[in-house]
């Protein structure tokens, strides 16, 4: 038996060797340092079998000493030590993944590594399951969750009005289940999450449409009252541009200088930032999205060039911290309107003159639809109708916006009130959707 001080004074000498303590027991010298190894014949195959206890100091010689008759006793018994040990370490991992949020995390990192996915699309895969499965799920035995209790997560996150979300997150708890097969904590017989096991389907929410104003006497009263904006002249500008244009706040926001050609009166907003299908982001966002400007939005751009140009963002942030926030907030339009008295839930939305701009149009201008939906950026269904439709109708779309910019200046007149209020007893106009 080694005493503390032969310990010690044992070093590594140039070869690697076993210094024997008590039966079976040996420390192990090795240049990385010194540990704790028991030898002994396994139990059924009569093959020679070592052990690791640990490394010395953390492992004292009277802990590696108990543990070395701990293993003669499991031998006397036909046990093999090293089998009990692996078989300690996996019920000991098994207890650790006992809960949905413990075999979560641990899919979640594991997964993070082995898809070597970005620091910030792992971290919104974790927020995600933190939000929305974890406060149901997370503290549940994972081998006792029904799949009720996954259904009813699931379509709490999707009546909220999140679907995407919701069908995001069926995928992750999919994968936790699957790792949890992989880890042994489930059988694959339990694993009801697999493929054509239970059903999951979430329902379709109805659409909630962007508010948008579609009476022309309160159309008149609120370009009256943008015109009135006491904010800032960057922030003003933005408000007179959006309901003569009726583009997406995002490809507004996101408006350079080097974009316009006030003289020709265009904006060629890049395809990227158009909405589009998956097929057409695939290909690099397609052409630009070429948009006519009426001359009321030439005055209004030019008379913000002194200001923001002559380059870089048109809108561009009053705030700027950094690269990424050099343009205006996507919030900054609606707090605008909400200043001025608008809600922005059941009233207007920077979004909603989009809906505004193309149900007046067709009602009562008369515009063809078809004319309406390529200023809107709207694809078409046609094979290869984009393409046709932007050399068809880009005349066309001149002369609807000019007459659309000529139609809102009538409405801010307020002899222009009495007139509408008299139509408006005698035409209903249902809005028409314009994501």
């Amino acid at each position: 038996m080694l005493t503390t001080k032969q310990i010690e004074e044992l070093h590594h000498d140039g070869r690697d060797r076993l210094v024997a303590d008590i039966s079976g027991l040996f420390l192990r010298i090795r240049p990385s340092g010194k540990s704790w190894a028991f030898l002994y014949t396994h139990p059924t195959s009569g093959k020679q079998v070592r052990i690791s206890f640990g490394t010395y100091p953390k492992v004292q010689p009277t802990t590696a000493r108990q543990l070395a008759r701990d293993a003669f006793q499991l031998i006397a018994i036909g046990k093999d030590p090293q089998s009990e040990k692996l078989e300690k370490r996996q019920a000991a991992r098994l207890r650790d993944l006992a809960n949905f949020e413990q075999v979560a995390r641990d899919w979640h990192k594991h997964a993070t590594a082995t898809h070597e996915w970005t620091a910030g699309y792992s971290h919104r895969v974790l927020r995600m399951m933190e939000l929305h499965a974890f406060p149901r799920l997370g503290k549940l035995p994972i081998g006792l969750i029904t799949t009720t209790d996954v259904l009813d997560t699931l379509q709490a996150v999707s009546s909220s009005g999140t679907r995407e979300t919701a069908i995001r997150l069926r995928e992750s708890i999919q994968r936790t289940y699957r790792h949890a097969v992989t880890r042994n904590v489930l059988l694959p017989a339990e694993n009801f999450m697999a493929k054509g096991v239970a059903d999951f389907t979430l329902p379709t929410p109805r659409v909630k449409h962007m508010a948008a104003i579609l009476d022309p006497v309160k159309l008149g009263r609120l370009i009256r009252d943008l015109d009135a904006y006491r904010g800032s002249a960057i922030t003003k500008a933005a408000l007179h541009l959006m309901p003569l244009i009726f583009q997406r706040p995002g490809q507004v926001r996101q408006m350079l200088w080097e974009q316009l050609d006030l003289d020709a009166a265009i904006w060629s907003c890049p395809g990227i930032q158009v909405k589009q299908t998956k097929t057409r982001r695939a290909q690099g966002g397609g052409a630009d999205h070429i948009v006519p400007l009426p001359y009321q939005a030439v005055e209004t751009l030019k008379g913000l060039q002194n200001i923001t140009g002559p380059t870089g963002p048109v809108f561009r942030s009053i705030s700027r911290r950094s690269e990424k926030s050099r343009f205006m907030s996507d919030n900054t339009v609606n707090a605008a309107l909400r200043s001025l008295g608008y809600c922005t839930q059941d009233e207007i939305t920077g979004h909603g003159f989009r809906a505004t701009a193309r149900t007046l149009i067709r009602e009562r201008l008369g515009f063809d639809v078809e004319v309406i939906e390529r200023h809107l950026a709207h694809e078409s269904k046609e094979e290869l109708g984009s393409a046709y439709d932007r050399a068809q109708f880009e005349e066309q779309r001149r002369q609807m916006i000019q007459a659309w910019a000529d139609y809102l200046d009538q409405l801010k007149s307020p002899k222009e009130q009495s007139v509408q209020t008299q139509s408006d007893d005698t035409i209903a106009t249902p809005m028409l959707d314009a994501n």
